[in-house]
């Protein structure tokens, strides 16, 4: 026989109750007859019997109806979230003290080079409008950089960062392990622009909604903004707020963009130019960008466009095996410009008068298409 399972778990019992009333109505009865006989021997008993039918009779009452009366289970605590620290070494420890926290912050500032630390929480915490808080991101540039990763409903995740002094880091952190961390003066960041002086930086947001092709859960797609967001501070001296990345692919007859990419989706497309499957990638970066295709004699032709946003820009290209162009362009995200440009050959000259004779065969196009219509 199936267990029947009730929704709504407030009901009545109904055989235990009919069988209450009817039983305390006879002990009832037979009490009262007691009462009347009792200077008689046999009416002790019948008021004795009368009270134990009518005491049972009672408990079936109760036994029906109790699923009524009684009070709500509480509800259910919410689970008690469990904290993760990837130590200014990558070590991972669920060992997360205040002290133990300290201790880090003060390896950050004490550090020559860039360092960093990290804070996962299982399962996310509930931080109100601002979405489910899955990772902190610790930084040390002259200040402290914290930069909070949330997961919203829809999917993907919105980084808030805020800069504050290493005790007041602390503090906070402090209030983060019991589970009431304060986002009320945190800036939420907006993807690829940079925003004026006199932008409200409360209402942007930067909200990472590209799913992964290639079947990977949430978690590994937020480890990579992680490591996309440290990588966009250490080239862009702190000010995460005004970095550029795309990464576009090219087909026969279409293209993907990435507003959102780690180092791997980088050699991944390199590989895929040089096995044919690609025709083409564009990797934007800051103020630089790279135009990845296939040369001759199977090698990788490279055309780095520097100082794209404005002013003397230049366009170098160089050419290479798919392993040394990948190593150009990941050495290139990890550390960002470098001075030395030998091997690179200048093709401004070549690249800009590309551009003025395709300019002219488009504007002839229009002029035939203009005379034909």
């Amino acid at each position: 026989m199936k267990e029947k399972h009730y929704k709504n778990k407030k009901r009545l019992r109904i055989i235990p109750l009919i069988l209450g009333i009817y039983g305390t109505f006879l002990g009832l009865g037979l009490a009262v007859i007691g009462l009347a006989e009792i200077k008689e021997g046999i009416g002790i008993i019948r008021l004795l019997v009368g009270l134990g039918m009518a005491g049972f009779g009672l408990l079936g009452i109760w036994d029906g109806v109790r699923d009524l009366v009684k009070p709500d289970k509480k509800t259910d605590q919410a689970p008690v979230n469990q904290f993760v620290l990837t130590d200014t070494h990558g070590n991972r420890s669920s060992l997360v003290t205040p002290e133990r926290l300290r201790e880090q912050m003060n390896l950050l500032v004490e550090s020559e080079e860039p360092g960093r630390f990290d804070i996962q929480i299982l399962p996310p915490l509930s931080a109100g409008k601002q979405g489910l808080l899955m990772q902190i991101l610790c930084v040390y540039y002259d200040t402290i950089i914290m930069a909070a990763f949330f997961e919203m409903p829809k999917g993907g995740y919105r980084i808030c960062q805020k800069s504050m002094e290493p005790d007041m880091a602390v503090e906070w952190m402090k209030q983060l392990l019991t589970g009431s961390p304060d986002f009320s003066e945190w800036e939420s960041l907006k993807a690829n622009t940079c925003q004026d002086e006199d932008d409200d930086f409360q209402n942007e947001e930067y909200t990472q909604e590209d799913k992964a092709e290639d079947g990977s859960d949430e978690t590994d797609t937020l480890q990579e903004g992680v490591e996309a967001f440290w990588h966009q501070l250490l080239a862009g001296q702190g000010v995460a707020s005004c970095w550029h990345q795309l990464l576009v692919i090219f087909g026969e007859s279409w293209h993907d963009e990435h507003r959102f990419f780690s180092a791997r989706d980088v050699e991944l497309a390199v590989d895929g130019i040089y096995e044919g499957k690609y025709q083409k990638a564009v990797l934007e970066w800051g103020t630089e960008a790279f135009d990845l295709f296939l040369g001759i004699e199977n090698e990788l032709m490279v055309i780095w466009r520097t100082n794209q946003a404005g002013g003397n820009t230049r366009f170098l290209a160089k050419e290479g095996t798919a392993s040394q162009v990948k190593f150009w362009l990941v050495n290139y995200l990890d550390h960002g410009f470098s001075e030395d440009r030998s091997g690179w050959a200048d093709v401004t000259a070549e690249v800009e008068s590309s551009a003025v004779i395709m300019e002219r065969e488009k504007r002839k196009e229009k002029k035939k298409h203009g005379k034909v219509f």
